[in-house]
């Protein structure tokens, strides 16, 4: 099938950038100081489609390396051709990891670019399942003292009015609880959800979940780590909680969670 002359890819641009914090942040494996975000763009028919994910500066010469001669000259609406091309190259480089960051940041842009070639908002392009969303505020690094936790929560709930708010535990399971309980207070009734980034183990998340259980935490997201299945159906396992992924709750006391 030959491409629309004002669908056919032209060019594609690809940079990355380092974005500092502005503080350090941890979570229960990990800390950082900075992100950098490797952003693609692609053009046709006038248009610039753009897409980004969140890896290492090396994605550059991947993408450049290896996805430009199967972009440039494409019809910008096959886009599922196109991933299927981008995933058969990588064959042999390993298809998870950067590589699957890298086709994520390029079939983002290719989507965006077909939204605009068709003079539509993307989310109308992929279908609209509701015309409102609620979020949540996710912070709450492990470095933080209780004093910046209390602050970041209750603003997010006080002042951005956001019904849940999301932080990071895992790093010691004593604190933690204290830590848990501080920003309970801090959001009054809010919906308060954790998250151990793989952490725990199945049984130390289980305590810990059973630990915190009067501070109404409902959602427990990556207890363990989400290669762990065995891990994570030990924890569905425990009695009043339900698992989805890598991820668990409690519905009685999040209700809203279910539908996210």
């Amino acid at each position: 099938m030959t491409a629309r002359p004002d669908a056919v890819v032209r060019s594609m641009r690809v940079a990355a950038y380092r974005i500092p914090t502005d503080a350090p942040e941890a979570d229960g494996t990990f800390k950082w100081e900075a992100t950098t975000l490797v952003v693609v763009q692609i053009e046709a028919g006038g248009k610039t489609g753009l897409g980004y994910t969140y890896a290492d500066a090396s994605l550059v010469q991947l993408i450049e390396e290896h996805f430009r001669d199967l972009l440039e000259g494409a019809d910008a609406f096959a886009i599922g051709q196109i991933n299927e091309r981008l995933w058969a190259s990588v064959r042999n480089l390993g298809r998870s990891g950067l590589a699957a960051c890298a086709i994520s940041a390029v079939d983002t842009a290719l989507w965006d670019l077909k939204a605009r070639l068709l003079d539509m908002p993307l989310v109308k392009l992929l279908g609209v399942r509701r015309e409102h969303l609620a979020v949540y505020g996710s912070g709450g690094f492990t470095c933080y003292d209780d004093g910046r936790l209390r602050e970041q929560l209750s603003q997010w709930v006080q002042e951005d009015g956001c019904r849940w708010v999301k932080m990071k535990i895992g790093a010691d399971s004593l604190r933690d609880a204290v830590r848990v309980r501080a920003a309970r207070q801090a959001i009054g009734d809010a919906g308060l959800f954790i998250d151990a980034n793989g952490a725990h183990t199945p049984r130390s998340a289980i305590a810990f979940a059973h630990r915190i259980a009067e501070q109404q935490v409902g959602w427990f997201e990556e207890p363990v780590s989400s290669d762990d299945l065995a891990g994570l159906r030990q924890v569905l396992q425990e009695k009043g909680w339900l698992a989805d992924g890598s991820a668990y709750c409690r519905p009685e006391t999040s209700p809203a969670v279910q539908s996210m």
